[in-house]
């Protein structure tokens, strides 16, 4: 668990423009910057990854932190990893996979569908995808505008928004408003798709 404690606990830096696999070579040579910075790119959703799997929401955040864990320790395991998102995102299933045949739990692990029905693993590589672009574009909100933004996706309707934040449902109304304004220029094509999921959460 002191793992867990350290990368949960890591400083907030600049994150540097590379590839994901120039990203993983600075990680294979103990560059610890861009790790980090890696760390907080992916964490949340392996997150919803370990989510899809695991219905405790603490075993599947430790399980997420685990890949991270392991992707560091044993980065001189692998020569190259060009795409460095799916490795993660393999590594979490699989994880969650010994998670529950330790478990004795019954999974078919030749299946390539999700115990929670129908989605195939690729398909949740773009949901994910999807929710990180979101995520990353929200923290680029004003803070308030970002945190309304934040208990909309967890599925808040205004009146408990107002009542969290402790503003008025104009302001909450008014602010989402204008956030939503932001976040079509910021996000262009992946906006319906925000619309799409903020209206199932209705």
């Amino acid at each position: 668990m002191e793992n867990y404690r350290i990368l949960s606990n890591l400083p907030r830096r600049k994150s540097e423009k590379m590839s994901e696999e120039t990203c993983y070579e600075k990680i294979r040579s103990g560059n610890v910057a861009v790790f980090e910075a890696v760390f907080r790119e992916f964490y949340p959703s392996m997150c919803v990854v370990a989510r899809k799997y695991l219905t405790d929401k603490e075993v599947a955040e430790s399980i997420a932190q685990e890949a991270f864990v392991r992707l560091w320790e044993r980065r001189e395991f692998y020569e190259s990893i060009p795409d460095l998102r799916t490795f993660l995102y393999v590594s979490v299933r699989n994880l969650c996979f010994n998670y529950l045949r330790d478990r004795k739990k019954t999974v078919d692990y030749t299946q390539v569908e999700l115990p929670d029905g129908g989605v195939t693993f690729s398909e949740l590589l773009i949901q994910e995808e999807t929710y990180r672009l979101i995520s990353k574009a929200i923290v680029a909100l004003p803070r308030q505008s970002g945190n309304i933004m934040r208990l909309i996706l967890e599925g808040k309707q205004n009146k408990e928004i107002s009542e969290i934040l402790g503003i008025s449902v104009t302001t909450v109304k008014t602010l989402k408003y204008n956030a939503l304004k932001m976040l079509k220029t910021m996000l262009k094509g992946y906006f319906p798709l925000l619309l799409f999921i903020l209206y199932s959460k209705k």
